[in-house]
């Protein structure tokens, strides 16, 4: 009979417990650049970030991050926020220029911390404005893909305006030399960019174009002159395509070109992403990367450290594995609010 009232007392307990043991670390997974728990990303937008992300960590050293999830259970998102950045490490060990951005579906909220060798790049007050400007309008429409999107891109192009080639005094002298020993390697890129630009995109594959651009459509294994081609644009306002493989974009947007050879089953595609801003650059073929690679490793400069970081594997886009960058100072302060 003395254990009539204990035996409940105690159930009730661990189920008043239970919901604190769930939420008691406060930290969020991350295994990608995109980590959409919340699924509000389309797939395509989730392939693009985590491939600009990654050319971005590859160029300077930075990570940028986005979670988003369904709900945060009453936590503090600016605990969250502060505990997940310091878990994973964000940025590069030498220079903790990692971001990282939640947002919280059900609660309306968002949030950005912003590692300390981003501070004076990317300051509270422009994180702010980053966020209303490009998140946020979509956010109020419910189009959450476009605004993470919006602002993602932009994120990653302040990054870039800000830290790509930069040089200290103490390794000017360095650079000169280096300069002088780089210019064998000029060549091979050269060649390389040569190569890049003559060599036929996969099926599959993102070519990135801007308004009013005219480009022939060189797809591997389709012979336009040849053969008999059926091609057709997912969106002619955006892109139109000939049937010889000629495209020219209009406004901006993306959509898909369809590929199938008369009398096969097969269909193929290529994503085109039209913007302002032209990204072709950044999305020459393996071939140009690995001979950048190759260049930096044979000047022997070594300036730029890269530390962990997504492996090549599984995961949207192909850029997963996440293990942190070494870096992770911040001071637990940021920019957020609702929408």
């Amino acid at each position: 009979m003395k254990y009539r009232y204990g035996i409940p007392l105690l159930l009730g307990i661990l189920v008043c417990l239970c919901p604190m043991q769930i939420y008691a670390d406060d930290t969020l997974v991350i295994d990608d650049y995109i980590n959409d728990h919340a699924h509000i990303v389309d797939d395509d937008t989730e392939e693009e970030l985590n491939k600009l992300g990654y050319q971005l960590e590859q160029e300077t050293g930075a990570q940028v991050v986005f979670i988003t999830e369904e709900s945060l259970h009453d936590q503090d998102i600016r605990q969250v926020a502060y505990q997940t950045f310091k878990k994973y490490q964000l940025g590069d060990k030498d220079k903790d220029n990692g971001i990282l951005f939640i947002v919280s579906l059900q609660d309306k909220l968002r949030y950005m911390e912003v590692g300390r060798g981003l501070e004076d790049v990317i300051t509270d007050i422009k994180s702010q404005h980053l966020q209303t400007d490009y998140l946020v309008p979509y956010f109020q429409k419910e189009d959450y893909s476009t605004g993470i999107q919006k602002l993602y891109i932009q994120t990653v192009q302040v990054i870039e305006e800000n830290q790509t080639g930069t040089i200290t005094e103490e390794n000017e002298e360095e650079d000169g030399i280096a300069w002088i020993m780089l210019l064998p390697i000029f060549g091979i890129l050269l060649i390389a960019i040569y190569i890049s630009t003559q060599r036929k995109t996969r099926s599959g594959s993102t070519l990135y174009m801007v308004p009013g651009q005219k480009t022939s459509l060189h797809i591997k294994g389709y012979d336009f002159e040849n053969e008999s081609i059926l091609v057709s644009s997912q969106d002619p306002s955006i892109v139109s395509v000939q049937a010889d493989g000629q495209l020219e974009a209009h406004r901006t947007g993306k959509t898909k070109i369809f590929l199938q050879k008369v009398g096969s089953a097969q269909k193929d595609y290529v994503l085109i992403i039209v913007s302002k801003k032209d990204y072709s650059s950044r999305n020459r073929d393996d071939e140009l990367l690995e001979a950048l690679l190759w260049g930096s490793l044979l000047s022997g400069s070594g300036r730029r450290h890269y530390r962990g970081g997504f492996g090549i594997g599984s995961g949207s886009g192909g850029f997963g594995g996440f293990s942190g960058g070494g870096g992770g100072s911040s001071r637990g302060g940021g920019a957020g609010g609702s929408w």
